[in-house]
């Protein structure tokens, strides 16, 4: 235990130079700091300014730069020379992921080997991992598309068995998207997301078992897979019912969402989407969404003016270009009654 608190900071450089030396990319750290006593046999090492390169060249692109890192080992792996990172905690800092056009990703580019043969001198079998105040962006070059995501907290916990990693995530952030450098309808909107997924190593086919998402107010369930193979090939089912309009209000812009919030209002609201097809490589999935409310009112208690007796169904999709030139936006067999008449 003393030589691994006396030579902690020689251990994370010389595990950092054989990480540089198997990989084309590039990590650099600064200073760490070593915390034996607090969850023993556990051991957490705390690493400032950690950064992440595509390449070795002068320059290169960054992917990571994070303000700290708290890496964790089991102290008995540790003094038999095996450093398998079992925990990790990532504060402050920012991700940038490139698609680039050729369907590699930096992350790849930076992990791919030196080497012929791959021999990783440094395991990675998460068992717990915790996410605060970070900001990722996913850069698709073929569609000039970044997805923000600027994450609050998130935590998960993982189990390996064969080639299958199942985990749990809980998570909020922050959501935008912006396309040809403008911001584009999805603007920051409020996500939170409780999920199990599992991934298989072999396929490379992410399950997602039912899920917990809220949009905004809104309460939805997600399902489905990803296949990251398959040009991360998408067959995904959202649907919700909820006693007020919660839920469709939640796609709406959102400077426009508190001004509907004044509003009272309840009903049978339902919301059913399936979003289905490859996604990268300019590719876009097929959306169909249908939704609708029936029994529903609302009600300006300023102005004490009240719609009653609501109803409707609505449909979207982007059709089959899957762009606007047949995108179809529908609303059917409308009801509701006024203060003087009924609208059908």
């Amino acid at each position: 235990m003393l030589y691994v608190q006396s030579n902690q900071s020689g251990i994370i450089k010389g595990e950092i130079r054989k990480l540089n030396k198997e990989h084309k990319g590039l990590i650099s750290v600064g200073k760490s700091k070593l915390s034996l006593f607090s969850n023993f046999p556990h051991v957490s090492i705390k690493i400032y300014d950690v950064q992440v390169l595509e390449t070795k060249e002068k320059n290169a692109p960054i992917i990571m730069d994070v303000k700290d890192i708290y890496v964790g080992f089991n102290l008995w792996d540790i003094l038999k020379g095996n450093y398998d990172i079992q925990s990790l905690i990532v504060e402050e800092g920012v991700f940038n992921i490139v698609i680039h056009e050729n369907n590699t990703t930096n992350i790849q580019n930076s992990l791919a080997s030196t080497q012929e043969t791959e021999t990783p001198s440094t395991n990675i079998h998460l068992k717990k991992i915790k996410l605060k105040n970070l900001d990722f962006h996913t850069l698709d070059e073929a569609t000039n598309t970044d997805v923000e995501k600027y994450i609050y907290t998130g935590t998960g916990g993982f189990s390996q068995a064969d080639s299958i990693i199942a985990g749990h995530i809980d998570t909020d952030f922050e959501l935008n998207v912006v396309k040809d450098g403008d911001t584009t309808f999805i603007h920051k909107k409020h996500f939170e997301i409780h999920t199990d997924v599992a991934f298989n190593e072999y396929t490379g086919i992410l399950d997602i078992q039912p899920s917990g998402i809220v949009m905004e107010n809104g309460d939805f369930e997600l399902e489905g897979s990803i296949d990251t193979k398959n040009d991360v090939d998408l067959d995904l089912s959202i649907k919700g019912t909820k006693p007020n309009f919660d839920m469709l209000i939640a796609f709406a812009p959102t400077d426009v969402i508190p001004i509907l919030n004044k509003y009272k209002n309840a009903g049978e609201i339902y919301f059913n989407a399936s979003i289905q097809g490859p996604s990268n490589k300019g590719n876009r999935p097929f959306i169909n969404a249908n939704f609708g409310a029936g029994k529903a009112f609302l009600e300006n208690t300023e102005k004490r003016k009240k719609i009653d007796n609501m109803g409707f169904n609505g449909h979207f999709t982007n059709g089959a270009n899957r762009n606007t030139s047949t995108m179809e936006f529908s609303l059917t067999n409308m009801t509701a009654s006024l203060e003087k008449g009924e609208f059908k």
